[in-house]
Order: C-alpha cells, then sequence, then structure tokens
C-alpha cells in the first residue's frame, strides 16, 4: 500500500482472541493428523491463511503509520521464529542425532520445503519444518508487494494469486513423480497466503466489510467440509493420485474451507465466539508455534513403546503442551515483549479503516 501523506496516529488495540482459538483448532488438527492419522492435512493450510492475514495486517499498518517497516518486521520475525526453531534442532540432534546436518543448507536457509521435495532431509520428525520454509519464503517478498503496491493493486494481485495458484499446480503436475513438491513448494501454496492477505486489505479499508459474507462462509465451510469428506470416502486415493485435478481442486477446496473459518471467526458471535474464546483453546493458539515445532518429534520418541495409539496420543499432546508451556514462560514470552510486539501473538491494531494483526 502506498503510504499517506500524514502518519495515522495511534489507535486502540484489542486482541482477537478468536484467531488464537482458531490456531488452537489448527494446531490440534494437524496433531491429530500425525497421532492418530485423522485426514486433517488441512490444519496446516489454516494457518497459511491465518499467516497471510495477519502478516500483511502488520505491514499495511506500519506503512500507513510511516514508521520502521522493514527493520521491524524482520526483527520481530527473528525474535519469534528463530528461538523456539534453534532449541527443536538441538532436541532433535541429541534425541535423533545429526542425520539432518547432511543437508544442513535447507535447514540454514529456511528452505526445507526444497529439501523435502527433493527428497533431501533429515530425520522424519523434521518433517514439519516444510510449512514454516514457505512462511519463510512468503516474509522475503510478500513485504515488498505491501510497500510498493497501492491496496487496490495489492489487493488484484492476490486475488489473481489465487485464481491463477490452482492453474499453476495443474500445469505443473506432469513434472513430478508424485504430489509432494505440489504439497511442499511455496509457488503452489500462495493461494492460500493470498486468501488471508485479500481479507487484510478488504478488513483495512472497510472494518466492516467481511460482516455481509457471514453467513456465506458458514455454508461455504459445510460445503467444503462435505466435499472433502465424500472424496476421502469414496476416492481415498485422491490427493496421492497426482493429477492435474486432484492437485489443482483439492488445495482450492482446502482454501475455501480455511477461509471460510477466517471470515467466520473474525465475525463471529454467540456460541461461536464463546467457543474460540474459551481459555484452554486461547491458550493453545498461543503457544501454537512450539506446539507445531515439537510435537511430531515428541510422536518419534514414543512410538517405539508400541503403545495403544490413542494411549501414544493422549502422551504426546501432554508431553508436547508441557514443552510448549516451559519454552513460553522461560524465553519465548519475553522475547516477543521485547520485539515490541507487547502481549503478543494475536493482537490486532484499529486503524483509521480497518485492522491488522500479528501472526508469529
Amino acid at each position: 500500500m502506498t503510504a499517506s501523506v500524514l502518519p495515522v496516529p495511534p489507535r486502540p488495540s484489542r486482541r482477537i482472541v478468536q484467531l488464537d482459538g482458531l490456531r488452537a483448532f489448527a494446531v490440534l488438527a494437524v496433531f491429530a493428523q500425525h497421532a492418530l492419522k485423522a485426514p486433517l492435512w488441512m490444519g496446516v493450510d489454516l494457518f497459511f491463511v491465518l499467516s497471510g492475514f495477519l502478516i500483511t495486517g502488520i505491514l499495511l499498518e506500519r506503512n500507513a503509520r510511516q514508521q520502521s517497516y522493514f527493520s521491524y518486521f524482520y526483527a520481530r520475525r527473528i525474535r519469534r521464529i528463530l528461538p523456539p526453531y534453534l532449541l527443536l534442532m538441538l532436541v532433535s540432534s541429541l534425541v535423533f542425532g545429526l542425520g539432518w546436518a547432511r543437508h544442513w543448507e535447507w535447514y540454514a536457509l529456511f528452505a526445507t520445503n526444497i529439501g523435502d521435495a527433493l527428497g533431501q532431509s533429515g530425520h522424519d520428525s523434521l518433517n514439519v519444518l516444510w510449512s514454516l520454509a514457505v512462511e519463510e519464503q512468503f516474509y522475503i517478498v510478500w513485504p515488498f508487494a505491501v510497500l510498493l503496491l497501492s491496496q487496490r493493486a495489492l489487493a488484484l494481485l492476490a486475488a489473481a494469486l489465487i485464481v491463477l495458484v490452482p492453474l499453476l499446480r495443474a500445469f505443473a503436475t506432469p513434472w513430478f513423480d508424485t504430489f509432494w513438491p505440489i504439497y511442499y513448494l511455496t509457488p503452489f501454496r500462495m493461494d492460500l497466503l493470498s486468501a488471508g492477505a485479500l481479507l487484510a486489505v478488504a478488513v483495512r479499508r472497510d472494518r466492516n466489510a467481511l460482516e455481509p459474507f457471514r453467513v456465506p462462509a458458514v455454508f461455504a465451510l459445510f460445503a467444503a467440509l462435505i466435499v472433502l469428506a465424500w472424496l476421502h470416502l469414496h476416492f481415498p486415493r485422491f490427493r496421492a493420485a497426482n493429477t492435474p485435478l486432484s492437485n489443482a481442486a483439492l488445495y482450492s477446496i482446502s482454501l475455501v474451507l480455511c477461509t471460510s473459518a477466517l471470515v467466520i471467526a473474525l465475525q463471529s458471535k454467540g456460541i461461536v465466539r464463546r467457543v474460540l474464546s474459551h481459555p484452554a483453546l486461547v491458550y493453545i493458539g498461543t503457544v501454537s508455534y512450539t506446539v507445531y515445532l515439537i510435537h511430531l518429534t515428541v510422536l518419534y520418541m514414543l512410538w517405539p513403546l508400541e503403545l495403544n495409539r490413542y494411549v501414544t496420543a493422549a502422551l504426546a499432546l501432554a508431553i508436547t503442551l508441557a514443552y510448549a508451556t516451559l519454552t513460553w514462560f522461560t524465553f519465548e514470552r519475553r522475547l516477543i515483549a521485547g520485539s515490541g510486539a507487547g502481549q503478543a501473538r494475536t493482537r490486532t491494531v484499529l486503524s483509521r479503516t480497518g485492522s491488522a494483526g500479528s501472526r508469529p
């Protein structure tokens, strides 16, 4: 967005706690997929949509205020992302060895999604880092788009990506023997991040922009769920088929699901707001980054014990939450506060026409 002639004066801020609750559902879906083999891979897609929304909001706000832009943004990302990441690599090295070091460059450059697409990765417990790599690559490019483009042009770019990326997935399918590169690589997942960004631009221009879409979003969410469930029951290998149709359509259906969920969360009232604002969910959402990083490591530590699947899942969840709690209160919370984020994970700064959020 082009900067205003005059800086936007400071405004009061409020946390959108519903987004913490939504983030909790996302990380619990990922956990259930790994621990119980539940078909809930869409949890990562929900993280992408949330990231697009919240990061774009931060960037729009900083640009409008004519405050420090790149230094603020990247310093904040480093403080939030790097310490838990380095701790995960230390824990993984102590427990599973240094196999990842054979491909150290992917881990050093936050490019493990490329390494995974090429079959060059470390211990399987580190596979979760592919989505972090996608977001980091998004963080390199998107700040320039927000800085250089008007809000209208940014919205058009985001809308164009939502339309073009599924076509890119279909076109690129013959290049790969499996669907995994389509799943892992950033250019093929930009529609999800762009959908969140488009919502961020909309609510900044008009904070009530999403209100007319609250009911349609509910119908769209349930329609997407029904289609995904039907595909899972009748074509269980549809995702693995690696056809232009499966690669183009499946993740677009997930986009509808996740974008609708975000609209519903932002416009939530009554029981939906109460559920998403429940203290337990808000807390899990607050520590979800570390939960996401460590949960697969914990599962790989427990699986050799050959316990009952549900016992293993319950024990892994307890250990994961304990680890995330320890790191949150030991150093993560202080680092976020030190970056100027205040209380932080899902703060929304109300600007003159809309809202901008934050996402570690």
